[in-house]
């Protein structure tokens, strides 16, 4: 039976919306062999960025640990590559590689069709004011 989101509370809805986009991109990712959390760093980082672990984890909203621990995935793919500061040996940036950067490309491509098919239902009017109203709701 098709699940009726006529009678959804909105943080069901909200939900609804956010599995949509989140399946779509998974399924870029596996293609590529990459999970969730490996496309959130890759897009956090983005191609002309550096972080630092502390950063990548307060992002995920997840321990230094469990980040590290991803990050170490991403390295063995070949995703993501570590860089010492110049001016502080001890402070280790993650930056993407040339291959993460060409993924980084393809899943966001992806994120902007995925959202632009859901937009594609609303006049120009609507899409502002989503916009204005996801930025109010996630702001801090």
């Amino acid at each position: 039976m098709a699940y009726e989101h006529d009678k959804s509370s909105l943080g069901d809805l909200i939900l609804i919306f956010r599995r949509s986009i989140l399946e779509s991109i998974r399924e870029e990712g596996l293609k590529h062999d990459l999970t969730l959390s490996h496309i959130e760093v890759l897009n956090f980082i983005g191609p002309a960025r550096r972080e630092t672990m502390k950063n990548i984890a307060l992002y995920l909203k997840i321990t230094p640990p469990s980040a590290t621990e991803i990050v170490a995935e991403m390295e063995k793919k070949g995703l993501v590559k570590r860089e010492s500061d110049e001016n502080d040996r001890r402070v280790v940036f993650i930056v993407l590689t040339d291959i993460a950067k060409k993924l980084f490309v393809s899943v966001s491509r992806r994120k902007d069709l995925i959202l632009k098919k859901m937009t594609s239902k609303l006049n120009k009017k609507d899409c502002k004011s989503l916009e204005r109203i996801i930025r109010i709701l996630i702001a801090n």
